[in-house]
C-alpha cells in the first residue's frame, strides 16, 4: 500500500475541516478549504502552462505570506520539485542556484522582481500575480507522485562558501515530519511559528508539521529572529509559543531579554539547532527563563533536519541525545568501520532522513553517502563531518569538526577546548580559534575574541591561559572584534573574519624575543598599535612606520595598562620595548589619573564634547557654515546593489547615533540618535556629462553639481547622501557631513564599517552590528570626568606656553578677521621617491614625518615677511586618548605652534627643537582652544596670538576594496573656502599630496605657485642637510 506523501494528507484534512484556519500571516488567514482550492488551481496551471518540463524544478523566490504555503504545495502536488531562493542571496549566488539546479522556472512576486530585477538575468521568469486563473486549463487527475521523487533542493553551504545542493526525496519529508509530530511536538504541544527562511531545513518543520495535524500555520514576517520587538510581540498573544533557532540568535535574544522590559512573554519551548549548544548558554536560559524547555536537535539538511534529540537539563552535561526513531547512528574511523564503545570518531546518521544526495555531485556524494546494510535491511547513510562519541548512557557527544581538528608539531589540538577555556576568562563573551599558516611560516593559532570591556591586556589572557592548557595550545595572536561573523543561518562564517597583522617586516637586525612580562606587555601594545605581529624587544617604534597619533595611542595604553605616565620625550628617546622596560618601573604609579570605563555612568544625553562646543561656535560665527562640513566620495565600479547600499548606510547611522543628533543651538546642547534611520533617503542623480577621469578637480565640480540640500542642525540630519549614477557601471556615492559630528579620520572608520556591512548583507547577516549606538556619547561622559583631573594643569601650561609666544616675538596684531572666506585649493605633490627619502630620513632622525613637514613649514612662513611673527594653528586629534579608537565622531582640537629660526640654524636643530615644544603640546592637547581663547581675550592678549595660518597633516585614505564583483575606493573632498589666509594640508600616501587653501583676497595664484615651489625645495633641503 502507497504510503501517503504531505501534500496527500492535508488534502485529506482539507476534506475532513474545510473551514478551520490553515496559515495565519499577521492577522489574515486562509481556512483549510482556500488553501487545497488555491494550491489545486495553481497546480493544474503548471502543469498546463509548462507540459514540457514534467517533474522538473521551479525555483521560489516568495516574502513570507499566505500565497507561501499555497505555491509549495502548488509545485508539489504537480509533481515537480521547489529550489528555494532568499533575499539574502547576492546576485551571483542566485544565478549559481539557479544554473546547478537547471531550474525551468523562477517564481516570485511582482514587488520582488521589480526590486531586483530577477527578469533582467534569469530566462523566465513567473509572477504571481500575472497568472490567468480564469484561462481554461487542464482540470483533471493530478499526476501521481512516488515517495522516491524529488520533493526540494535546499543549497547548504555551510563554512566552505560554496552552494552545494542537497536533494531531499518525498520520503525523506515524511519520514521526518511524521518523527517530528509523533514523537517530539507530543512532548510539549507548543505552537511553533515559521520564522526561518525556506532556504534553511529548520522552516521543514515549522511550516509543515501544523499543517499535517490540521493546525494552524502561524507565519511571521521575514527576519523576525533578526527583529525582537516584531518577534516578542507575537509571544505576547500565543503564550503558549516556541522558538527555533541557532544558538548564536538565541544568545542574543536573551541579551536582548536583559536590557528590555522584563514584563515581555517569552517562549515556552527552545528548539536549538544547527551549531553546538555550549553549557553556558543552557545555563543562562535556565537561570533567566525559570520553566522553560529546551530541546537540542542535532543534524545537518543532508539528513533532511535533524538526526538526534535531546532535551537538556539544568546542571548537567550538554549531549546530542540519541537517534531519531528508525534511525541510527554510528561512530566510525577513517574506513568507516565502527569503533569501540566510548571512543571518538565520525558521527553517521543512517536512516529515513537521509537525503538522495548532492546535485551535479556524484564524486562528493560518494564520499559523504553510503549504503547500509544490517539483518537484511537496507538504509541510506550520511558521514557528518562531526566528532562524536557515544557516552555510558548511549548519549551522542559532540566534540567538535573533523575539518578543524589541528595539528601543530605533531601534536593533535582542539580548538574546542581553547575556546572553552577563553570563555572563562571573565572579560570574554565568545571566544573562536582557527589554524592558519602562511607559505613562508610555521602553522599558528589566532584567536578571535568578543568582550563588552576593551581593552584587555593580552598577557593577563595568554597567562591565564599557560596555567590551564600546555604551550602548544595558547595561541601566538588575538584579534578582538565587535561581533562573530555569520551565515544567514546563524552559524559562524569563518571566511569573514579578518586576517590578523602582517608579520614583522625586515628591520636589518634580529628579532629578539621578550625575556620577561613586562617587555611582553609593551611588544604586544607595539603589536596592537602597529599592525604587526611577532616584534621583538629591539625594534624600534620609527623603524617600524610609528607616526605621532600612534605614539598618543601607545603611551595612553601603557598608562592605561601598566600604570604608567610617561612624557613624550622620554618615549621618543627610548622607543623600543627593551629600553622601555628599564624605564617604566621607576614611572608606576597605581594613583595615575585616569578615568575607566567603569567609571563612567550612563549620564546626560544632551552633552556635548568639547570639540563640538568648539565646532557648533565656529558654526555660528562663520559667514558660510558649509566650511565646516566634511565631503568624501566613495566610487563604485560594478554592478550596484542599490539595497546593500541603503541597507550598510543605515547601519553606519543606526549604531553611531552621534550622526543622528539633533542640536539646540540656544542651549547648546544636543540629543544623541534622535532621528529615525527610515528617515535617511539616498537622493539619486544621473550625471550626464563624459567623465574619463575621476580625479580631485572632477569630484569637486561633481559636488557642486549635486547641490546638497542647506543642514538645519536644530531640524534636519547632519550628514547627508547623494548618489550619482555615471555611467552602466560606474557611481559615486557623495557624503556630506558637518565637522560637529565629524572628522577626516572617521572617514576610514566610516569606510571599514561601510565594507563590513556590504560583507553582512552579501552574506545575509542582518544581525550583524558594530558597537552599540551611543559610543560617542560615552566619551562626552568620559571627557566630562576627566576634566577635572586633567584640565587645571593643562591650562597651566597653555597661559605660560601663551605668554612665551609673546615673550619670543609673536605679534598677529596686524590680521584683522573677515567675513570674505572665498578661498581656492592649488595642489601639488612630492614624488615617490622624495616621499620615501623623508621617511627615511625621520626614521634616522628617530622623529615623525609630522614634525619634518611642520618643520619646512614653519621655516618657509618664516622666510615670509608676512607671516615672520606668525604663530601656526594646528589641528590635533584627541581620538587616541580615548580607550576606543574606533569611533565615528568629532575629536579635533586647535592647538597653536611658535617657533623663532635663527638665519644659521640646521635643520636638524629644528627638528629637534620642534620635536621637543610638540612633545610637550601634545602632552596638554586636551585642553579645549575655545576656553584657551577666553584665558587668552582676558590677559588681553587676543590680537597678537591669534592665528591667521594652518597646518592640517591628514591619514591617508585606505586602499581600494573588491568585494562582490565590485570595487570600492573613498576619498576626501577638501573644501574651497578659507577659514585661514593660508593652510598647509599634508596627505600621506605613497606620493605625498599637498594642498595650499588659501584666501583669495590675499594671494593670487601665482604667489602660490611660487610657495608650493619653496616648500619643495626646503624638504629636499631637509633631507641633505649637514
Amino acid at each position: 500500500m502507497k504510503k501517503k506523501l504531505l501534500f496527500e494528507v492535508i488534502s485529506e484534512i482539507a476534506s475532513k475541516n474545510p473551514e478551520n484556519i490553515a496559515v495565519n500571516f499577521c492577522g489574515n488567514t486562509l481556512i483549510y478549504s482556500q488553501l487545497e482550492q488555491q494550491s489545486d488551481l495553481l497546480a493544474h496551471y503548471f502543469l498546463s502552462k509548462y507540459p514540457m518540463h514534467r517533474k522538473g524544478k521551479i525555483a521560489i523566490y516568495i516574502e513570507p505570506g499566505l500565497i507561501l504555503p499555497v505555491a509549495l504545495l502548488a509545485i508539489l502536488k504537480a509533481g515537480f520539485s521547489y529550489v528555494p531562493i532568499s533575499h539574502f542571496y547576492p546576485v551571483e549566488r542566485m544565478a549559481k542556484i539557479l544554473d546547478d539546479s537547471s531550474a525551468f522556472l523562477l517564481l516570485s512576486t511582482r514587488s520582488i522582481i521589480n526590486k531586483t530585477g530577477l527578469d533582467t538575468w534569469f530566462h523566465s521568469v513567473l509572477a504571481l500575480e500575472d497568472i490567468d486563473f480564469s484561462a481554461p486549463t487542464n482540470t483533471g487527475c493530478l499526476p501521481t507522485v512516488f515517495s522516491n521523487d524529488l520533493a526540494y533542493i535546499l543549497y547548504t553551504s555551510g563554512s566552505t562558501g560554496i552552494p552545494k545542493g542537497v536533494a531531499i526525496e518525498h520520503r525523506n519529508l515524511s519520514y521526518y515530519l511524521d518523527w517530528f509530530n509523533q514523537d517530539l511536538w507530543p512532548q510539549t504541544q507548543a505552537l511553533l511559528p515559521l520564522t526561518s527562511s525556506l532556504s534553511f531545513a529548520a522552516a521543514v518543520a515549522q511550516l509543515y508539521a501544523p499543517l499535517l495535524r490540521g493546525d494552524t500555520l502561524h507565519i511571521l514576517p521575514a527576519d523576525s529572529l533578526y527583529e525582537p520587538e516584531v518577534l516578542f510581540n507575537w509571544y505576547q498573544q500565543y503564550s503558549n509559543g516556541a522558538i527555533y533557532c541557532v544558538p548564536t540568535i538565541w544568545d542574543e535574544l536573551l541579551n536582548y531579554i536583559i536590557n528590555t522590559d522584563n514584563s515581555i512573554t517569552l517562549p515556552k519551548v527552545v528548539f536549538l539547532s544547527g551549531e553546538p549548544v555550549s553549557y553556558d548558554l543552557k545555563e543562562r536560559t535556565f537561570q533567566q527563563l525559570p520553566g522553560v524547555r529546551i530541546f537540542n536537535l542535532y543534524g545537518p539538511t543532508e539528513t533532511t533536519a535533524n538526526g538526534a534529540f535531546t532535551e537538556l537539563e539544568k546542571e548537567k552535561p550538554v549531549t546530542l541525545g540519541k537517534a531519531l526513531r528508525g534511525s541510527e547512528i554510528i561512530i566510525v574511523n577513517d574506513d568507516l568501520q565502527s569503533v569501540p564503545a566510548g571512543q571518538s570518531g565520525e558521527i553517521c546518521i543512517i536512516g529515513e532522513g537521509v537525503a538522495r544526495g548532492y546535485v551535479n555531485l556524484e564524486s562528493l556524494t560518494k564520499q559523504r553517502f553510503f549504503n547500509y546494510t544490517t539483518e537484511n535491511v537496507f538504509s541510506r547513510g550520511y558521514r557528518t563531518g562531526d566528532l562524536g562519541k557515544v557516552n555510558s548512557q548511549g548519549e551522542l557527544i559532540y566534540l567538535g569538526r573533523i575539518d578543524r581538528q589541528m595539528k601543530i608539531n605533531g601534536v593533535r589540538i582542539e580548538p574546542a577546548e581553547i575556546e572553552r577555556v577563553l570563555r572563562q576568562f571573565p572579560e570574554i563573551n565568545k571566544a573562536l580559534v582557527c589554524l592558519l599558516s602562511e607559505k613562508t611560516d610555521q602553522p599558528y593559532l589566532v584567536a578571535y575574541l568578543v568582550s563588552q570591556e576593551k581593552p584587555i591586556s593580552i598577557s593577563e589572557i595568554r597567562l591565564f591561559l599557560r596555567k590551564r592548557l600546555p604551550d602548544v595550545m595558547v595561541p601566538s595572536h588575538y584579534l578582538f572584534i565587535e561581533t562573530l561573523p555569520k551565515l544567514p543561518n546563524g552559524k559562524l562564517d569563518i571566511n569573514r573574519l579578518p586576517l590578523p597583522c602582517p608579520v614583522r617586516p625586515e628591520l636589518g637586525y634580529p628579532c629578539v624575543k621578550a625575556v620577561s612580562n613586562l617587555q611582553q606587555d609593551l611588544i604586544d601594545i607595539w603589536q596592537e598599535a602597529l599592525g604587526f605581529r611577532e616584534l621583538g624587544i629591539h625594534d624600534n617604534f620609527f623603524d617600524l612606520g610609528g607616526n605621532s597619533l600612534q605614539a598618543i595611542q601607545v603611551r595612553q595604553i601603557i598608562r592605561r595598562r601598566l600604570s604608567c605616565d610617561i612624557n613624550y620625550s622620554l618615549f621618543f628617546n627610548n622607543a623600543t620595548p627593551h629600553l622601555l622596560s628599564f624605564i617604566i618601573p621607576d614611572y608606576i604609579n597605581d594613583k595615575v589619573a585616569d578615568v575607566s570605563e567603569d567609571e563612567i555612568l550612563d549620564g546626560d544625553n544632551c552633552l556635548l564634547s568639547d570639540e563640538q562646543n568648539y565646532f557648533l561656535m565656529l558654526d555660528q560665527i562663520s559667514p558660510d557654515p558649509t566650511s565646516y562640513y566634511i565631503n568624501f566620495y566613495l566610487i563604485i565600479n560594478g554592478v550596484l546593489n542599490n539595497s546593500a547600499i541603503e541597507w550598510s548606510l543605515k547601519r553606519i547611522l543606526e549604531c553611531n547615533s552621534v550622526l543622528q543628533s539633533r542640536f539646540d543651538l540656544d542651549e547648546f546642547s544636543r540629543i544623541e540618535g534622535n532621528y529615525s534611520v527610515e528617515m535617511i533617503k539616498i537622493l539619486q542623480q544621473v550625471y550626464t556629462r563624459s567623465l574619463d577621469l575621476i580625479d580631485e578637480m572632477n569630484i569637486k565640480h561633481l559636488l557642486d553639481f549635486v547641490d546638497f540640500p542647506e543642514v538645519d542642525l536644530e531640524q534636519t540630519l547632519p550628514i547627508s547622501f547623494k548618489l550619482l549614477s555615471l555611467e552602466k557601471q560606474k557611481n559615486i556615492l557623495l557624503v556630506s557631513v558637518h565637522h560637529v559630528v565629524f572628522d577626516h579620520d572617521s572617514i576610514n572608520l566610516f569606510f571599514n564599517q561601510f565594507i563590513n556591512y556590504m560583507r553582512a548583507y552579501i552574506a545575509g547577516d542582518f544581525n550583524y552590528k558594530l558597537g552599540n549606538g551611543m559610543q560617542y556619547q560615552r566619551y562626552c561622559q568620559w571627557q566630562k570626568k576627566i576634566k577635572s583631573i586633567r584640565y587645571q594643569q593643562e591650562q597651566k601650561f597653555w597661559v605660560k606656553t601663551m605668554e612665551d609666544y609673546l615673550l619670543a616675538g609673536a605679534d598677529s596684531s596686524e590680521f584683522r578677521t573677515t567675513e570674505d572666506i572665498k578661498g581656492e585649493n592649488h595642489w601639488f605633490s612630492i614624488s615617490v621617491e622624495l616621499t620615501l627619502a623623508l621617511t627615511q630620513f625621520a626614521k634616522k632622525q628617530k622623529t615623525t614625518l609630522f614634525i619634518c613637514m611642520l618643520t619646512a613649514f614653519n621655516k618657509l612662513l618664516k622666510c615670509t615677511l608676512r607671516y615672520k611673527n606668525s604663530a601656526i594653528g594646528i589641528p590635533v586629534s584627541n581620538r587616541m586618548l580615548y580607550e576606543d579608537i574606533s569611533l565615528l565622531g568629532c575629536f579635533v582640537n586647535m592647538v597653536t605652534y611658535y617657533d623663532v629660526i635663527n638665519p644659521h640654524d640646521s635643520f636638524r636643530t629644528m627638528l629637534l627643537r620642534c620635536q621637543q615644544k610638540m612633545n610637550t603640546i601634545l602632552d596638554n592637547q586636551m585642553f579645549p582652544y575655545n576656553e584657551l581663547i577666553n584665558e587668552v581675550r582676558a590677559k588681553g592678549w587676543s590680537e597678537k596670538l591669534r592665528f591667521p595660518v594652518c597646518f592640517n597633516y591628514l591619514s591617508s585614505m585606505p586602499e581600494r576594496i573588491h568585494l562582490d564583483s565590485c570595487e570600492y575606493q573613498i576619498g576626501y573632498i577638501m573644501n574651497k573656502q578659507a577659514r585661514f589666509e593660508l593652510t598647509l594640508s599634508v596627505n600621506e600616501g605613497k606620493s605625498f599630496s599637498l594642498c595650499f587653501n588659501y584666501a583669495k583676497n590675499v594671494f593670487n595664484i601665482d604667489e602660490i605657485k611660487e610657495l608650493s615651489e619653496k616648500y619643495h625645495s626646503l624638504l629636499s633641503e631637509m633631507i641633505f642637510d649637514k
